[in-house]
């Protein structure tokens, strides 16, 4: 029987398993949807979810739990110690034969794309926001410490304040106006009030996720009140992967990997990713950063192999990387 590696990131937009040799070669590939025990669909549906992407990358890989012999489960919302009690339960139940595994919150995912022992600090904005570290000192994860609104969701919602702002006349007109009521589709900026503020069946705000990317594109045409949005939300990242840094015993040195990842920081559009550099060099002078290589279920993956005993050399991360997984599994 071939010995086989699992690893699964769950999130607010989807839950996505691998599952690779011990050459890291994936040879198996799940997704469902949200993840996260604190998400919109509750910690019974997100449980469901995750079952469903390990069964799911288990059938393509023609193979059943019993295989597996290190799994790596990087979930959103394993925020407290209950937390990591309810899905060691959950994972008891549904997939026993999964003995040698570890549950951790899902910002851990990206730390061995920095380098292969997992130290250093991993800042990932995508949906929402995630930030963990690795150092002498332990492990941190943001979580609940994080109490800025970030992330996809965030800047969407960011934006949407700001027409609305600008359409009454306390800021100066925006891009971000025609932009929006075009992506929403609506007649104006008074009709996407509406949409979201209307008594019966009002849209929800976690529909603005994919308004992030025009925050993107308008704060690099030049717009003023992207490029502010842009701005306010790469400091807190950054002052978050400081305090990631600081608590984990990382402050002060000469080296401190630092990876961004998730689909804002990994966008085609680098405005974001840049001002994110930028300030994370500000707040730690030893940082070493670094765009995300791989994906976060391939990091999860790469934390199953290591321990599960396997070392992490560069060959390995390129074998994972260089992987035929469908590139549809991780659009968000």
């Amino acid at each position: 029987m071939t010995e086989l590696y699992l690893g699964l990131d769950a999130g607010n937009s989807k839950t996505v398993a691998l599952v690779a040799d011990a050459d890291g070669s994936v040879v198996g590939w799940g997704r469902a949807g949200v993840g996260d025990i604190y998400g919109l669909t509750g910690a019974r549906s997100a449980g469901e979810q995750v079952v469903l992407a390990v069964r799911s990358a288990l059938a393509v890989a023609g193979a059943d739990p019993s295989s597996v012999v290190s799994a790596a489960f990087r979930l959103a919302g394993v925020d407290w110690d209950e937390d990591r009690e309810f899905w060691e339960e959950l994972l008891d139940d549904e997939l026993p034969e999964i003995t040698h595994r570890t549950v951790r919150n899902d910002g851990f995912a990206l730390l061995r794309w920095g380098q292969p022992d997992g130290v250093g600090v991993a800042v990932t904005a995508g949906t929402g926001p995630a930030v963990a570290a690795r150092g002498p000192a332990g492990e941190f994860a943001g979580s609940w410490w994080i109490h800025d609104d970030l992330g996809g969701v965030a800047m969407g919602r960011a934006a949407f304040k700001a027409v609305m702002s600008a359409h009454v006349g306390f800021t100066p007109p925006t891009t971000l106006t025609d932009r929006l009521v075009a992506h929403e589709k609506v007649a104006d900026a008074e009709e996407l009030l509406w949409q979201y503020t209307r008594r019966v069946e009002p849209r929800d705000f976690h529909h603005l996720k994919s308004a992030a990317r025009i925050v993107l594109a308008e704060a690099e045409a030049g717009d003023d009140a992207a490029a502010r949005i842009v701005s306010d939300h790469a400091h807190a990242f950054a002052r978050y992967a400081e305090l990631a840094a600081r608590r984990v015993g990382l402050s002060g040195e000469a080296d401190v990997p630092v990876v961004l990842g998730g689909s804002l920081l990994t966008s085609s559009m680098s405005i974001f990713r840049d001002a994110v550099t930028r300030y994370v060099a500000e707040l730690i002078p030893g940082a070493r950063v670094a765009s995300l290589g791989g994906s976060p279920a391939a990091g999860a993956l790469l934390d199953a192999l290591a321990e599960g005993g396997v070392p992490i050399t560069d060959a390995l991360r390129g074998t994972v990387m260089a992987s035929p997984i469908p590139p549809d599994l991780f659009v968000t």
